[in-house]
């Protein structure tokens, strides 16, 4: 009798486990389309951020050469309007989007 006993309580031990099991695996998979969504939002986004901090550089190297503000504000919308209009040409929007994509449906490409 105690054989069963201790078979039934390993029984509900182990179906406790195999629960939190699945429960763990279901967070981490969730955690994992959340890092690929993520991941292809920066690449979508990497683009912009680089023509700010390039924009950004460029108006505080302005700033430290003259101490004054205009020169680096004209500076800076020159550089992000070069980024914008020789730099990241339609290819690199449509590459970039491609790749973001591929990543979130699950491509290697």
């Amino acid at each position: 009798m105690a054989d069963i006993e201790d078979e039934v309580r390993a029984a509900k031990v182990q179906d406790r486990f195999r629960r939190a099991d699945l429960f763990l695996a279901a967070i981490g998979a969730e955690i994992a389309s959340l890092f690929i969504i993520a991941l292809a939002l920066a690449i979508l986004c990497a683009p912009w951020v680089f023509g700010f901090g390039a924009a950004w550089a460029v108006m505080e190297w302005s700033y430290s050469l003259s101490h004054r503000a205009v020169p680096g504000y004209i500076l800076g919308v020159t550089v992000f309007a070069f980024f914008c209009r020789y730099v990241w040409g339609s290819r690199l929007q449509r590459a970039s989007r491609r790749a973001a994509e591929a990543l979130i449906a699950g491509k290697a490409n």
